[in-house]
């Protein structure tokens, strides 16, 4: 009986706390809701909009010298190492045959000139050492790559279009090139490679920026080409904007009051980084409108207004 008793009490007890929790819950609950929903506001701006075709592109340095040997024969010296800045005629790698190796008093005349057994083999080109296939000691055979040196004045941006947007792009015109460091430059379209790549159906347009630029090869960047400019267009901050989960349909919350706002229908135009078109009746430049905190916020909800 004792035990019975010790239970109920125990059950009871841990029952006067869940409810007394439930009730300070609602309390809590209805001083938020007196106070207001917290949100943050903005007014509706009027500014020049331009919608971009926003394309993925890579860098690429089109001239090259490949540097190959010219007999077969073991790399005796190697003068330079990558990244090394290289002038036409400077000397690269000198390269020994077998028999230099064993005997180096060879000296035999060919054709009127001397060969001694080693030859150096000198650039042809100015740019960077960006490839080196061989170092001291190894054999090569003739004909055989030994380095690439690249011409960095030489670069220029491949872009891949989809075929679908290839009419919308014209040799002339010009774009914005986004480089993953933060910086942009201004560029131009040059030339149109009239084939498609057979799996990704993009054509490849060369694009030239207008000014030079240290971009290392095989950089992935973004490219945009302004396809629409809209004029004093009605714009909000996208945080703004609302939507529904088919993104069907669009609406702002106006501000009625300090304390309220109403649901404002808009269809959604073209947008940019920061701002979205929005276009409607009973919009006005200078209205306030909710920008963070109209999630679900139902209409006419009492808010407060955060500094």
């Amino acid at each position: 009986m004792n035990y019975l008793v010790k239970t109920k009490i125990f059950f009871s007890i841990i029952i006067f706390f869940v409810l007394s929790a439930g009730c300070s819950k609602q309390s809590g609950n209805v001083s938020i809701n007196e106070k207001g929903i917290s949100v943050k506001i903005d007014t509706i701006s009027q500014i020049d909009m331009i919608e971009y075709l926003t394309l993925n592109a890579t860098s690429l340095y089109q001239r090259k010298e490949i540097v190959r040997s010219t007999f077969q024969g073991n790399i005796a010296k190697v003068h330079k190492k990558i990244g090394d800045k290289i002038n036409s005629g400077d000397e690269l790698f000198l390269i020994q045959t077998k028999e230099f190796a064993g005997n180096n008093k060879i000296d035999i005349n060919i054709e009127g000139n001397k060969f001694s057994g080693s030859i150096a083999l000198k650039s042809h080109t100015s740019g960077i050492l960006t490839e080196l296939n061989h170092n001291i000691g190894d054999f090569v055979s003739e004909g055989e790559q030994i380095g690439i040196i690249s011409d960095p004045q030489s670069l220029i941006i491949q872009l891949s279009v989809p075929f679908q947007f290839s009419n919308k792009i014209i040799v002339g015109s010009g774009c914005i090139i986004d480089i993953p460091n933060g910086s942009k430059l201004n560029g131009r379209i040059v030339n149109i490679v009239p084939v498609v790549n057979p799996t990704s159906q993009t054509q490849m347009f060369l694009i030239k920026p207008e000014k030079s630029a240290n971009i290392p090869e095989n950089l992935n960047l973004t490219v945009k080409f302004p396809i629409k400019k809209i004029t004093n267009a009605f714009v909000v901050p996208k945080s703004a904007l609302m939507t529904d989960e088919t993104q069907a349909h669009f609406w702002i919350m106006k501000l009625v009051s300090d304390t309220s706002a109403i649901k404002l229908n808009v269809a959604k135009g073209i947008e940019n980084e920061k701002y979205v078109q929005v276009i409607g009746e009973n919009i006005k430049k200078g209205d306030r409108i909710i920008s963070e905190g109209a999630y679900e916020l139902p209409e006419n909800a009492k808010i407060e207004i955060l500094k």
